[in-house]
């Protein structure tokens, strides 16, 4: 890891397609933050995935394949985590560990938020009782919105 660059971790998957962001606009995040990001996978798509997204970014580093404990202790040492509506962007807030997670067809209010653990959600409205897995409105968080964000947690 570059001790010059912050080091951020990309959570690609989740359960379902409609909760993934766009790996094309975390290539464009990797890019407008110019950080050392590395992006954690835990089936053969998401890898494929990651390989393809560091294809396009020179920022973007794909991690080997890690367990649960290799997970949390990579998490527990980065600048930021940025990912779905998942456990392993979740695991960010029991870290205390910066992170931004992203949302789409699924609530935010299943989340507590603090000064360094924020959300941001597409302009869909959830039924928190009904999920609908063909909202794929996540794709309409726009790689600027977490550009920013990002930005200002590194600066709290």
């Amino acid at each position: 890891m570059h001790s010059d660059l912050k080091n951020i971790v990309f959570v690609i998957g989740s359960t379902w397609p409609s909760r993934n962001y766009p790996a094309e606009k975390f290539v464009d995040v990797a890019n407008g933050l110019a950080q050392n990001c590395l992006v954690i996978w835990g089936n053969e798509n998401e890898r494929m995935a990651a390989e393809n997204m560091a294809r396009q970014s020179n920022f973007i580093r794909v991690m080997p394949a890690l367990d649960l404990n290799d997970v949390k202790a990579l998490l527990s040492q980065v600048d930021l985590v940025i990912g779905n509506d998942t456990g392993p962007t979740h695991f960010a807030w029991g870290l205390n560990t910066p992170s931004i997670t992203l949302f789409g067809c699924t609530p935010v209010s299943r989340v507590y938020q603090t000064n360094i653990n924020r959300t941001l959600k597409s302009s869909s409205i959830v039924n928190p009782k009904k999920l609908n897995k063909q909202d794929y409105s996540i794709s309409e968080i726009a790689p600027n919105r977490i550009i920013d964000l990002a930005n200002e947690l590194f600066h709290l």
